[in-house]
């Protein structure tokens, strides 16, 4: 009996105490709920700004990095080839650096926005779509075998490069046995 007059005299029993600390919970969670959503969708934001920065600074890297000469490296028994494709290049652009087991081709592609004169416009130049090497090029291979240098030849002829690198002869010596 006690109980029920507690109860009247304005003393709240314990399932409204647990029915406000529900609703002031999902009030809570409501609002935690909007501002996750709203971080995130600043991260999101924040993310695609980032990336299309990258994305810039490797296209500029691109564009100022040495280009890769593409080659082609054949064995065919006592000497090495190889066919470097350097279309549009001139001869004097070419340079050419043999070590014993190490090939470096350096060219220069000319001007961006030359025209068919050869004549640089520019002023006027827009790319709108950008595909061709330009400027310096560069490419550096190990030979796996040892070359004669001194008797190396190159000749370049329809913007391909090619080599004829004779190989060092590895005699065999013949140990007997006692």
């Amino acid at each position: 009996m006690s109980e029920k007059r507690v109860l009247e005299k304005g003393v709240v029993d314990s399932k409204e105490i647990v029915d406000k600390g529900m609703e002031k919970g999902k009030n809570v969670a409501g609002r935690v709920a909007t501002d996750l959503g709203k971080t995130m969708d600043e991260i999101m934001i924040n993310l695609k700004s980032l990336q299309k920065d990258v994305d810039s600074k490797i296209n500029e890297y691109k564009e100022a990095a040495p280009s890769k000469i593409e080659l082609d490296l054949i064995d065919a028994g006592d000497s090495l080839y190889v066919k470097a494709d350097l279309p549009g290049v001139k001869k004097e652009d070419i340079d050419v650096e043999i070590l014993e087991k190490e090939l470096t081709i350096k060219s220069y592609f000319g001007s961006s926005c030359e025209d068919k004169e050869g004549t640089c416009n520019s002023d006027k130049c827009e790319f709108l779509i950008k595909g061709r090497k330009y400027g310096p090029a560069e490419r550096t291979i190990k030979i796996p075998f040892k070359i004669k240098t001194k008797e190396a030849k190159a000749e370049f002829n329809n913007g391909v490069l090619f080599l004829e690198l004779p190989k060092v002869e590895i005699k065999k010596l013949k140990v007997n046995i006692k």
